[in-house]
């Protein structure tokens, strides 16, 4: 089975560790999105007050020295002054696959997502024919706009498209910074669960609209590995979006729950409902598809 993790971070190093892992368990190919656990942010340029313009040196010489088992996204921030030159540099990067963005991290840019201010993102990633991962945490339905605006826009939810799970509160809170947003994400991550996921799924009537199954034991406050409480959270996943829309990651470099990265696999590998055709779409096809990523 060719297998596609489409959310792994490294750097600064690391590259020769992950491929002796891909090899020992089958894993061909990863997406790199660059991000330093060690150093939260870097590496990024301070741009002005407002802006850190994300950069990729560690995925970009992972790619180069390793060709097909290594892409790369970029993050990109909506109010760079140069955006539209950075989604165009990408654009003619050779192993640059999608964009990326994070509204749901706080208030403030969900609210200035609301307001339509990633307008030009979208449509620098429609005239470049780039995907878009966006981390929006919890709030799907604010992604309409964009996708009737933009139906030519891959767009793909990160992490399943969920409020952030009850553990994930303290680091959200702490992220955004506010005297009340322990307070805050405590209630977001309080919403029903069903709740929570009948909005993810009502997203998935639009066409160009993927979801990455990533850190689901966290989003949905199930328990870890084998994890079987989690299961039909995600077969109803899969029943709305279609496997072909539903992309597998592990993102084991920042995994919260403990779980090796084989069983992050096999717990997709060995679903005792899902055809091989299917099990094949989520561990890769899907990310090749989306990703315009051949194997």
């Amino acid at each position: 089975m060719d297998i596609v993790d489409s959310q792994v971070h490294i750097g600064p190093g690391g590259i020769s560790e992950m491929i002796a892992a891909m090899d020992a368990l089958g894993i061909r190919s990863v997406l790199h999105d660059e991000y330093w656990i060690g150093t939260p942010g870097h590496p990024a340029y301070r741009i002005n007050d407002k802006v850190f313009r994300p950069s990729a040196p560690t995925a970009e010489l992972a790619a180069w020295t390793h060709p097909g088992r290594f892409s790369y996204l970029l993050r990109v921030e909506t109010f760079d002054p140069e955006l539209r030159s950075i989604i165009r540099l990408q654009r003619d990067a050779t192993y640059c696959r999608a964009l990326r963005i994070s509204p749901g991290m706080n208030r403030a840019e969900t609210a200035s997502f609301a307001h339509g201010d990633y307008e030009d993102v979208f449509a620098g990633a429609a005239e470049c024919g780039l995907p878009i991962f966006v981390q929006i945490s919890g709030n799907t339905d604010l992604l309409a706009p964009y996708l009737k605006k933009f139906p030519s826009v891959n767009v793909i939810i990160c992490h399943t498209g969920m409020p952030p799970g009850k553990a994930l509160v303290g680091p959200f809170a702490t992220i955004e910074g506010r005297p009340d947003s322990m307070d805050y994400w405590t209630k977001v991550a309080s919403e029903p669960t069903d709740a929570a996921l009948d909005k993810v799924l009502r997203i998935a009537d639009h066409p160009n609209v993927a979801v990455k199954w990533a850190h689901a034991p966290t989003m949905f406050n199930t328990s870890s590995y084998p994890s079987e409480d989690l299961r039909p959270y995600f077969h109803r996943m899969v029943g709305a979006f279609g496997s072909e829309r539903v992309m597998w990651a592990s993102d084991i470099t920042a995994n919260q729950t403990g779980e090796s990265w084989a069983e992050l696999m096999f717990w997709v590998r060995n679903d005792p409902q899902l055809s091989d055709a299917e099990k094949a779409s989520i561990l890769g096809g899907t990310a090749r598809k989306w990703l315009n990523w051949e194997a």
